[in-house]
């Protein structure tokens, strides 16, 4: 409730901010007209919460929806760069399932998939473990280090658990009521002790971040 999924939005220009300017690569979003917006976006790979996929369509048509509208690839090898986008995500012979035929860790992968169909420069993740359990989790950690490594990606990573950002991050950013609080380096944020920062890390109850009961 802190406004880290609407920062997302933001950037990607579904919401327009109300003070400031929403960049990416240089570029502020809400000035592009929509062929500069479809072209930087192109660029830009979503990673959904809830995965996001399309139940009426198979695995493989959702991992290359973008890029059979942005590309001229032949349905061979759209085929084929699903293939490829699902086993970099760590999923096999899945094709031709819908996405209701998957477990919810496989949902998550199939829009990892998805999300680096495009090869993009930017990954945007919107809580990529949510309600997955602690192996799980570390897997989709270790899934997204390989694939940022790989595709030499920035990644921008909504998390609320603290060892999975630092595991994940160069620099983390703290959003508080709405406001990002501060971006230290992830040593910087595990060692400080500024009451902010000391509360998340720590999960205390008590001190300026407020409870939501």
């Amino acid at each position: 409730g802190s406004g880290k999924t609407m920062l997302l939005k933001t950037l990607v220009g579904l919401f327009r901010p109300q003070q400031g300017v929403a960049e990416i690569l240089g570029k502020n979003v809400h000035n592009l007209g929509h062929y500069e917006l479809d072209q930087l976006l192109q660029k830009t790979g979503y990673v959904f919460q809830k995965s996001g996929l399309f139940d009426s369509l198979h695995v493989w048509e959702n991992v290359v929806f973008a890029l059979r509208r942005f590309s001229d690839l032949s349905h061979d090898q759209l085929r084929q760069k699903a293939t490829e986008c699902l086993n970099r995500a760590g999923l096999k012979d899945v094709e031709d399932k819908y996405p209701s035929e998957l477990s919810g860790g496989m949902q998550k992968r199939a829009g990892i998939a998805r999300a680096i169909a495009m090869d993009p420069q930017i990954l945007l993740f919107d809580d990529p473990t949510a309600g997955l359990d602690p192996v799980l989790t570390d897997a989709i950690a270790e899934l997204i280090k390989g694939i940022k490594r790989n595709l030499g990606s920035t990644a921008i990573v909504v998390a609320h658990d603290f060892n999975l950002a630092y595991k994940l991050a160069d620099k983390i950013g703290l959003m508080v009521s709405g406001r990002l609080h501060g971006i230290l380096t992830r040593d910087e944020f595990k060692a400080s002790s500024e009451a902010y920062f000391e509360q998340f890390r720590e999960g205390k109850l008590t001190g300026p971040i407020p409870v939501i009961e």
